[in-house]
């Protein structure tokens, strides 16, 4: 699981969310592949 972002997009509820310790989603529960990083403003990080 890489975290090298604060904050993630969740693809399934679309929630900017810090992710659990386990990296799911804590407002729906998807999995940490689902979660989209993204920048202070909210923006998806290309990298």
């Amino acid at each position: 699981m890489e975290t090298k972002a604060k904050k993630y997009r969740c693809t399934v509820c679309g929630a900017i969310v810090t992710p659990n310790p386990d990296g799911s989603c804590p407002l729906c529960g998807a999995p940490f592949e689902l979660l989209v990083p993204v920048d202070d403003d909210g923006n998806d990080i290309v990298e």
